[in-house]
Parts: structure tokens; sequence; C-alpha cells
């Protein structure tokens, strides 16, 4: 009976760690995410290099007319052989060119998996007052660059961050 009860609790521990419920999984080539039921997914491709977009709940626009968002970025790099914080420190000097507002808020290491990733926090105005800020990973892995953005108001970051991280850290490498 012991047993039982431990393999139960073990396996109610572990379920609620790793589950999550009202929860999506989109998975495709040699990735995977995980996102929240009541957002919107869209491969639809606005840009070329754009492999997905979640958008948060259309409410989450009631106040500032804008949708909170996650999207994946993917760069093949077969003609260069950058390094992570070669890749990172290009990418960051092209925002900085298109966006001269933008302003770098942190800039730490991370990890998807066994991959080494950087992770940036960044805020720019982009007009009619508004100012957006950016929470991006950057990952490289066989010459390919990964890029998840995660995109809100500076006045709304704080209310969906939590969700925003949570559907980050989900993406993983299956491949």
């Amino acid at each position: 009976m012991k047993i039982k009860l431990t393999t139960l609790l073990l396996l109610f521990i572990s379920t609620s760690l790793f589950a999550q419920d009202g929860w999506k999984t989109f998975e495709k080539d040699n990735y995977s995410i995980s996102y929240p039921s009541d957002w919107e997914f869209s491969d639809q491709n606005p840009q070329p290099t754009v492999a997905f977009m979640l958008n948060s709940p259309k409410e989450s626009q009631k106040e500032d007319l804008f949708r909170e968002s996650v999207n994946l970025t993917i760069e093949e790099l077969s003609m260069a052989d950058y390094t992570l914080d070669q890749y990172t420190e290009i990418a960051l000097e092209q925002v900085k060119k298109q966006i001269p507002s933008a302003k770098m808020i942190t800039a730490l290491p991370a990890n998807i998996g066994d991959v080494e990733a950087t992770n940036i926090v960044w805020s720019a105005e982009v007009g009619n007052g508004m100012v957006l800020q950016f929470n991006q990973l950057f990952a490289v892995k066989d010459r390919i660059a990964y890029v998840l953005t995660f995109t809100s108001t500076e006045a709304e970051y704080d209310i969906y961050i939590e969700d925003a991280a949570k559907i980050i850290s989900s993406f993983k490498f299956i491949k």
C-alpha cells in the first residue's frame, strides 16, 4: 500500500510539474513549443523567417489596442559559421540601426536543453508614444539561428511575462 501511495504521489507531482492544464503543444521539424489554449497560434508567415506566431487573447488589446505575442524566427547560417555571441551581436547591431530608440535592459546567458542561448530584454518607442518591450532568446544550433521573441507594450509587460516565460521555456529541440 505504501508503494502504491508513493507511486501515485510521484505521478501527481511529475504531472503537475511538467503538464499544464489548458495548454497545447506545437511540434515541427526539430522543435516543439507549448502555449496556453487561449493564445492564438498561426504559422501563416508574415515574413519568410517567421516560423510561427502566438498571439495573446483578444482581451489583451482592450486597453492599448496591442496584442502581446511570442514568435519564432529561424535563419539558416549555412554561408557563415557564426557562434552564438557573434550572431547575437550582429542581430543587436541591426536592431540599434533600425530602431535608434532601442534601449538594452538585460543580457544574460541561458540554455535550451543542452544548447547555449542568450536572453536579451530591450525596449523601444515605436511611434505614437507607444513603447514596446521585447524579451528575446537567441540560440544557434547546427548552423541555424533560432530567436524566440516575446513582444508587449511596456505598460502590460509585467502582466504577460509569466505566461510568455513559460511559453519560451517550453521550447525544446527534439532532434
